[in-house]
């Protein structure tokens, strides 16, 4: 599935990467994990300001339109007010959202090209389509400055492709779950994917759910060697991968055929974040890891 405008990686990665590891040896990151926000606040000549309710003064930041608005289903998470060099982030989000938002609204400042002062006059002079492609480097570049570029790339390979595994490097690094499993994935050396899912409101017998698929991330391998085997818009009951997702805490196998048509067996691996839910599809033979990640379940 195509992903969404916002999260694709834009044209302008690499130039997003130089600009991200000038910042991390600027603030003298050094691997330090997880990122030092208040480093990197300084490097980039910005403070923070978490006391505003930004749902609250939404309006008047439009009205003032100084900077660049982040926004997700219709509600205000950062603002970053380019004349007074502050950067305001939601308190009411989840601590690991924050950090995103907050180097979401950094990547707008420290990129050249997209330092525009907005007035009341030309706030309107971006086309919606040059504002998808910065909130789109936006986000790329909050994603570089949270992982390090190549960091969480590098400690994945010490690690069983699990969620699991997902979890525990999200816990090192101080990111949401969803950004890590992202990642992880897209950038793993094996061929692993991941289907990020919906409910439907359809009821089926049981309290069976089915599915929409938002989007799938693969990683290089995975694409190289068995293309796009996940098509289908939706995943019903009756379909094993929906049967296993249904199941939410327990992980079985399927098969996929490679580009030559030769069958694999994967495991597939459901989780629910709260937010989304993910089938975190990886190969049945697994190679040797230096940490098995243990997925500990409160109650259990």
């Amino acid at each position: 599935m195509k992903l969404p405008s916002q999260i694709a990686v834009p044209e302008s990665r690499d130039d997003i990467t130089q600009e991200v590891k000038r910042l991390l040896r600027a603030a003298d990151v050094n691997g330090r994990i997880p990122t030092p926000r208040a480093d990197i606040l300084a490097c980039a000549q910005l403070v923070e300001s978490g006391e505003l309710d930004l749902s609250t003064y939404e309006e008047s930041f439009r009205t003032k339109a100084l900077g660049f608005l982040h926004k997700a289903i219709g509600k205000v998470f950062g603002y970053l007010d380019f004349r007074a060099k502050e950067i305001y982030v939601d308190p009411k989000i989840h601590p690991s959202k924050r950090n995103f938002i907050t180097y979401h609204e950094v990547t707008h400042k420290i990129l050249d090209w997209q330092r525009v002062i907005y007035t009341q006059e030309d706030h309107s002079t971006l086309s919606p389509e040059c504002k998808s492609i910065f909130e789109s480097e936006a986000n790329y570049g909050a994603a570089e400055i949270l992982f390090q570029c190549e960091k969480l790339e590098e400690m994945a390979l010490d690690y069983n492709i699990s969620v699991a595994s997902v979890l525990e490097l999200a816990n090192h690094f101080d990111a949401s779950a969803h950004s890590t499993m992202r990642r992880f994935v897209e950038r793993h050396r094996q061929p692993c994917l991941v289907l990020v899912l919906k409910p439907t409101k359809l009821e089926h017998v049981d309290g069976i759910l089915s599915y929409v698929v938002c989007y799938s991330i693969a990683s290089i391998p995975f694409l190289t060697k068995f293309g796009e085997p996940f098509r289908n818009r939706f995943i019903n009951p009756g379909d094993q991968l929906c049967d296993i997702v249904n199941k939410t805490r327990q992980s079985d196998s399927i098969w996929l055929k490679d580009i030559n048509g030769s069958p694999h067996e994967f495991t597939v691996e459901p989780f629910d974040s709260g937010y989304r839910q993910f089938a975190l599809i990886s190969p049945a033979v697994k190679k040797r890891s230096r940490i098995v990640a243990r997925l500990h379940i409160v109650g259990q």
